[in-house]
């Protein structure tokens, strides 16, 4: 079986599969009661539309020649761009100029400081997001053909296979998330990842030197891998404000819809915040527990979902303001896909 029998199998099999175990008839459930959390935020909060403002700047090449050449950290933040776009999670400021990385990162602090003094959206970004990479490489090597036997309904035969050149180029560094306006590093994603191509050859001399395309394709699958890190990170809200049961079947309403992510089959965990006290400082502080996983069902709308509940850890119960956070993943699917490029 080869690469692209793989790939067909799998997508049929996703066809099929997707959306089982998602249908709900509305009608079948009965509205059930619903306590305030605790720490219960504001009505403008739970239906607040606002995203995060981010800035995504270019990896830094590290001054590594084969990531120069290929402008491996410019290809990587465009990469980036495009897969937290389609996650309709955040929202992405285009920054106009050329003046350099410092003034603009200056540029941006004042305009966040000045945006958390006054307690009103002036524009400022949240979130800076950039990277290093730490190793770029790109290498091949010549292989020579060979005669070899294969069985056929009649005895076997000698076939030739001709002699190739294998190339691989890899990119490892890393990804990070600082919060502005301190600059506080919110998050940091490594990654490790190489692409690999081939072409039949007379000679090792019909080797090419540089392919600066099979580079910035190892980074493109760098930037893939790293997605789902960064959209878990950005992840958009569902605060929960119905509850519904068949039964012991449980379903609840959120306020994510489907422009802001929600989609039928995502798999969701169930958060509340809850209060920690700290003997030794005599202190509380609000953490987020995960006290639950779901599915979204077939019951979505640009402005809400309705959210089947599978399971609810250590005895824990739905109140109103508790939320949801779809939990992505990188899906089998994917990953046989890039075994098969």
């Amino acid at each position: 079986m080869n690469k692209m029998h793989l790939v067909v199998i799998s997508f049929l099999f996703s066809f099929v599969f997707s959306g089982c175990g998602t249908a709900i008839k509305l009608q079948d459930y009965t509205v059930s009661s619903l306590n305030k959390a605790k720490n219960i935020p504001s009505k403008d909060v739970m239906m607040s539309t606002n995203l995060p403002k981010i800035i995504i700047m270019d990896i830094d090449n590290n001054n590594l020649l084969v990531a120069n050449n290929a402008e491996l950290g410019k290809s990587m933040a465009t990469n980036i761009n495009t897969n937290l776009s389609k996650a309709n999670s955040v929202n992405i400021l285009k920054r106009v100029g050329n003046s350099g990385y410092k003034k603009m990162l200056s540029q941006e602090i004042k305009v966040a400081e000045l945006g958390k003094e006054i307690g009103a959206d002036v524009g400022q970004a949240n979130y800076i997001l950039t990277g290093q990479i730490s190793n770029a490489s790109y290498d091949y090597a010549f292989k020579e053909g060979y005669y070899y036997e294969v069985k056929t309904k009649d005895g076997s035969k000698t076939l030739y296979q001709p002699p190739v050149i294998n190339y691989k180029a890899c990119a490892i560094g890393n990804i990070k998330i600082f919060s502005l306006p301190d600059l506080s590093e919110a998050k940091s994603i490594e990654f490790n990842e190489c692409s690999s191509d081939s072409q039949e050859a007379r000679s090792p001399k019909d080797a090419r030197l540089k392919n600066d395309g099979l580079v910035r394709s190892a980074g493109e699958e760098a930037a893939d891998t790293a997605k789902y890190d960064l959209k878990n990170f950005f992840v958009k809200k569902g605060y929960i404000y119905e509850m519904k049961k068949d039964d012991d079947k449980v379903i609840v309403k959120t306020t994510l819809g489907s422009k802001f992510g929600a989609k039928e089959g995502e798999e969701v965990y169930l958060y509340a915040v809850e209060d920690l006290y700290n003997s030794l400082t005599d202190s509380t502080k609000k953490i987020e527990t995960k006290i639950g996983k779901g599915v979204v069902s077939d019951q979505v709308n640009d402005d809400f979902s309705w959210i089947i509940v599978k399971e609810m850890y250590n005895g824990k119960s739905i109140n109103a303001g508790d939320y949801i956070k779809i939990q992505y993943t990188e899906g089998w699917l994917s990953k046989v896909k890039k075994i098969a490029k």
